[in-house]
């Protein structure tokens, strides 16, 4: 059951995403992971993020503040998330398809300590 409230939550985020760009035929998403300030990817504490093969810092209010986070991708793709806001220390690797509801459950050392992220195609 959890699955499908997962599945759901990423549908909304995803959707509201999608309703703020224009993505022509030939052209993929550019987000790539779904990161929240609470666990269980609630929908409302979360926001999309992307880019590929550069270094990115998480958004304002989501920087050491990360509780839940899954990847959005469809393609492969995937990100490694780190605590260093140069892609640098503690990581995480983040496969399509993947999702981390509980930060301070699965990855303590991660909870609420994540600054950066960086997507590759394989």
């Amino acid at each position: 059951m959890r699955t499908v409230a997962t599945f759901a939550t990423l549908a909304t985020v995803v959707t509201a995403a999608l309703a703020a760009v224009t993505i022509s035929k030939r052209q993929g998403p550019t987000f790539y992971l779904v990161v929240c300030t609470e666990p269980e990817l609630a929908s409302d504490t979360c926001h999309v993020v992307g880019g590929l093969n550069t270094c990115n810092v998480f958004p304002t209010g989501f920087d050491n503040s990360i509780e839940s986070l899954g990847s959005t991708s469809f393609t492969n793709v995937s990100c490694t998330v780190y605590v260093n806001d140069d892609c640098t220390g503690n990581s995480l690797v983040v496969e399509p398809f993947q999702e981390y509801p509980n930060l301070a459950a699965s990855n303590p050392d991660l909870n609420n300590a994540l600054s950066s992220y960086e997507c590759k195609a394989f």
